[in-house]
């Protein structure tokens, strides 16, 4: 039996969901350790995946910390001064918990 339409755009999300938080996770830990380019380009592809997604929560918080040039493309400049709870904001939201059963 093919799966359906539902099963399909379910995994879809969840895929783009993982790789908007990956992509986040990794711009975010490249800007602490200095490296401003991976940053820069990780944080632009999260930039594309929530634009494709629609994903506007996510898109306004990432505008805190980059400046979005082309937000289809991921074309982003790390802004000048990040505010550290704009940071922290980002970072927190982009987290997923998971439960761990005992």
């Amino acid at each position: 039996m093919a799966p359906s339409c539902q099963d399909s755009c379910a995994w879809f999300i969840r895929r783009a969901s993982s790789l908007l938080a990956q992509a986040i996770q990794d711009g975010l830990e490249a800007h602490k350790a200095g490296d401003d380019e991976t940053a820069a380009t990780k944080l632009g592809q999260a930039v594309a995946l929530a634009h494709e997604s629609g994903n506007q929560d996510t898109a306004k918080l990432l505008a805190n910390v980059v400046d979005v040039v082309d937000a289809a493309t991921g074309t982003v400049r790390l802004k000048a001064k990040i505010a550290d709870a704009d940071e922290m904001a980002l970072d927190t939201r982009s987290s997923k918990t998971v439960r761990v059963r005992k």
